[in-house]
């Protein structure tokens, strides 16, 4: 270490001390932006000054401001205040300023910017001790801690404390200052309020006396409540004794009411009303109690009373949480007086439990369960009417843990088929549980060889009734099941061509099984355990795929870009080998329908790359994403897939039984229209197309034609528009089942006569509306559901709205007729108020926009 003389040392430390004692010291002021405004500002400005959280500025004073501040002048002047004892950062502006004993006298233009605080006034006394203020004249208060925004005619604060008395107020809570000075509301629905008196008790605190509450933008809201006092404290507003107003016009009187301040907090407390007419529940009045059970869950119990039928309980429970998590419990239900004549019961309960938690970001459980008591009440008083029209319950609860390629998995679910609306019979398929183990491709050492595979064990029920009767004449109670299913491949390329050979070993342990039976009997258990193997070997194939550009100017105009067309072509090949006992396995889900094949399918995809050369703003539907430029980099604009199966095994190792649809593992992996009505060599064609030309558009068509029946067994058409405000949606479901041979073959015996099986459906679903829920003026929209079959509208909804500044009234008509089991016009409605709710039987998840 360098050590300085003891002589240099004290000569340092002489000049060091004679420096200080010159040199001017500097102390701390509380002084911010000297400069006067620029001229077009005006006492109306609330903009925060610069550097006005730590009090000081970097602006340079000015040489042309008059020495004396309160001497007369025309140009608004900003003075230096000395630092306050809390260190609170001020700034005044006003035409003329006097100061004695910290008792500031501002006239004309006057701005105060305290801590949190903007106060503008014709006149204020200001003390800056206390942090009193007396203001006279167009006074306008904004803070930013309750974002409230108050104007006046006059009043008292004080700032230090967060306390105030105004007279004759209107303000809001829920507003910021934006740029060029505008007042930007931090909520769709702010609190409003008028009084003849507002006292400031706190932060969050304040008593409006002789005043009204809304939601609605000021002067003239839509609505309002009104009382002789008004508190607001933890983030809500309540009040004795008001009166409901709706366009000046006095409705209801309310002995007791409670409103949020601003869009987070929520109130528990009564509902508005529901009320509604139909012809087959008769006049509808209904109630609902909301529970705020905490910031992130909620409870809605209610019920509706039907005059022609009952009552009807309903409830939802729902909750947030972090990320992804969320559970929700929904249920409704009728006791049902019975339809007359003849006093049917259609009464039953629809309990929906769906919900998600992730424990860490490798494991996860969710839930997605439903209980149905009665088909015949989801037909009747579901006002989905997806829904209300299909047959299958599914219920499953899993949990998922995936770590570097390898998950596990644990499963309970519960599958419901219901046959018919009379005696409730069903197919019933539960997996109670099943584990299940999965692991993806990895490399075998250090050698190309990739290995994988899937391994489940499970316990497993079925129960089946025969020819449409509740009593189930087939059940298979627990049965265990363990599967083993590990493969072996080596993928390699060459030359643009890519290679995938694969070999597989199966093992399929049942502790139960079945006895064959012939045609058209069901056929029983046995306690027989059975064991399933195979040989599993195949290999896909995948040539360089085609493609070509373009660039001619008219596709430039046309689709604003370049567009890249690709062929891709792709053969797999098949063999599966060992299956002898198909005829005895129970059938449970698609792990029991494995069968022997020898098969190759080939299948060619073109697709159409369309590049965006000059990127857009984002607008309608675009502006939702992340972006604010769209249209840029490249897109698959369109992909079109042909596809068809040879099979050289026509009878599947003789697991096709002839006169009926049969089902196996390898017809699902092409499609899921059943064609094997006996053996054959070749498979339906497919053809899969989607177009997505804008986020605006949507065109799917899935397309099954059959060779050997000369005719297309399944079409399934949907399309989607979006511009603007207009919405257009078409689907056309239609399903020509092959038909199976009308009797038995003649080596077969059996006890029920087989009938035709033919599956013919055909259905048109078209929705077209204009506007939303919250658009300003008129929207309007229809829906509506079509059997061709049937030859009969099945559902058809028309909806009209027309919302004011913050309030909307909604009209819809349904129809139903879904056979002798509900033939039903309702007549629903909807009133608004923005930050109350909704009042009426038209409800949110039902609604066609």
């Amino acid at each position: 270490m360098l050590r300085l003389p003891l002589v240099m040392r004290a000569r340092i430390f002489l000049c060091i001390t004679l420096l200080y004692l010159c040199h001017p010291q500097l102390w701390p002021q509380a002084v911010t932006k000297q400069f006067p405004p620029p001229p077009a500002a005006t006492a109306d400005s609330r903009a925060t000054p610069p550097n006005a959280q730590n009090g000081a500025s970097t602006d340079a004073p000015s040489d042309t401001l008059p020495d004396d501040p309160s001497a007369a002048s025309d140009i608004p002047v900003a003075r230096v205040v000395p630092p306050a004892p809390t260190g609170v950062p001020v700034e005044i502006r006003a035409d003329t300023q006097r100061a004695q004993n910290n008792i500031y006298t501002l006239i004309g233009n006057v701005v105060i910017y305290h801590r949190n605080y903007t106060v503008q006034a014709d006149k204020i006394v200001y003390n800056r001790d206390t942090g009193e203020v007396v203001a006279e004249g167009h006074l306008i208060v904004d803070g930013d801690v309750d974002k409230e925004h108050i104007t006046a005619t006059h009043g008292e604060l004080n700032l230090e404390q967060d306390t105030a008395h105004f007279y004759d107020v209107v303000g809001t809570m829920g507003v910021a200052a934006g740029p060029h000075n505008r007042m930007v509301f931090t909520s769709p629905n702010p609190f409003a309020m008028t009084g003849r008196e507002v006292i400031k008790l706190g932060t969050g605190r304040y008593k409006i006396i002789q005043g009204t509450m809304t939601s609605c933008r000021l002067p003239k809201p839509d609505w309002r409540l009104l009382s002789n006092e008004i508190n607001l404290a933890n983030g809500k507003a309540s009040a004795r004794n008001t009166t409901f107003q709706l366009l000046e016009l006095p409705l209801f009187f309310l002995p007791y009411v409670t409103h949020p301040v601003n869009e987070d907090t929520r109130t528990s407390g009564i509902l508005l009303p529901i009320v509604g007419n139909s012809t087959a529940k008769g006049f509808i009045l209904g109630e609902e109690v909301y529970f705020a059970l905490s910031r992130n869950s909620d409870l809605t119990l209610g019920t509706e009373y039907f005059s022609k039928r009952g009552f009807s309980p309903m409830g939802q429970f729902r909750y947030r949480g972090f990320d992804e998590n969320f559970f929700n419990v929904r249920f409704h239900s009728l006791f049902d007086r019975g339809l007359q004549p003849g006093n049917i019961d259609q009464g039953g309960t629809d309990l929906l439990v769906d919900g998600r938690r992730d424990w860490n970001q490798h494991t996860r459980t969710v839930v997605d369960a439903e209980y149905l008591s009665s088909y015949v009440y989801r037909q009747a008083f579901e006002e989905n009417y997806a829904v209300a029209i299909d047959s299958e319950v599914k219920s499953q609860l899993f949990g998922q843990h995936t770590l570097n390629g390898f998950s596990q998995g644990l499963r309970l679910d519960r599958y419901q088929s219901f046959q018919n609306t009379t005696t409730n019979a069903e197919i019933r398929i539960l997996h109670l549980p099943e584990l299940l183990l999965e692991g993806q491709d990895h490399y075998l050492g250090n050698t190309p060889l990739m290995w994988g595979g899937i391994a489940s064990v499970a316990g497993l029920s079925r129960s089946e009734p025969a020819n449409d009767m509740n009593t189930a004449t087939f059940k298979a109670h627990e049965v265990p099941r363990v599967d083993l299913y590990p493969h072996l491949a080596m993928p390699f390329s060459a030359d643009g061509w890519t290679f995938r050979p694969e070999v597989a070993v199966r093992d399929t342990f049942y502790g139960k099984s079945q006895n064959p039976a012939v045609l058209g009997t069901v056929p029983s258990l046995r306690d027989a355990s059975l064991n399933r193997k195979d040989f599993e070997a195949g290999i896909d194939l995948r040539p360089p795929a085609i493609e070509r550009d373009f660039t001619a100017p008219w596709l430039f105009r046309l689709f604003g870009g370049d567009m890249r067309h690709t062929i891709e072509p792709d053969i797999q090949y098949r063999y599966v080998t060992g299956i002898d006992n198909f005829d005895s396995i129970l059938r449970f889900d698609d792990t029991d329908i494995a069968s022997n094949t020898n098969e190759i399918m080939y299948s060619v995809t073109q697709r159409l790359f369309l590049r965006h050369l000059h990127p857009h703003p984002c607008k309608g539907d675009e502006a939702l994403g992340p972006d604010d430029m769209c249209g840029g980099g490249t897109v698959n604009w369109l992909s079109w897939q042909l596809a068809q199966k040879y099979f050289f095994d026509t009878d599947f190792g003789g697991a096709v039984t002839p006169g009926t649809r049969n089902v196996l593992a390898t017809t699902l992996d092409l499609t899921g229209v059943a064609f094997l009505t006996g053996p054959r060599n070749l498979s339906p064609v497919i053809s899969r197309l989607r177009l997505r030309s804008s986020s605006a558009t949507d065109v799917q068509w899935d397309l099954d034609y059959d060779p050997r029946l000369g005719r297309m067994t399944a079409s399934n058409v949907y399309m989607e528009y979006k511009k603007g405000a207009y919405a257009f949606t078409v689907g056309d479901f239609h399903l020509n089942a092959p038909e199976a041979p009308s009797t038995p073959p003649p080596a077969t015996t059996s006890t029920t006569p087989i009938t035709n099986a033919t599956s013919n459906y055909n259905q048109l679903r078209f929705s077209a509306s204009y506007g939303a829920s919250t658009k300003p003026g008129p929207s309007a929209g229809t829906s509506i559901g079509y059997d061709f079959v049937q030859d009969q509208l099945q559902y058809g909804a028309v909806q009209a709205t027309y919302n004011w500044d913050c309030c909307g009234l909604s009209f819809e008509m349904r129809r139903y007729s879904l056979g002798t089991v509900r033939d039903d016009t309702q007549y629903l409605y909807s009133f608004t108020l923005a930050g109350v709710g909704s009042a009426g039987s038209l409800r949110r998840a039902t609604r066609i926009f």
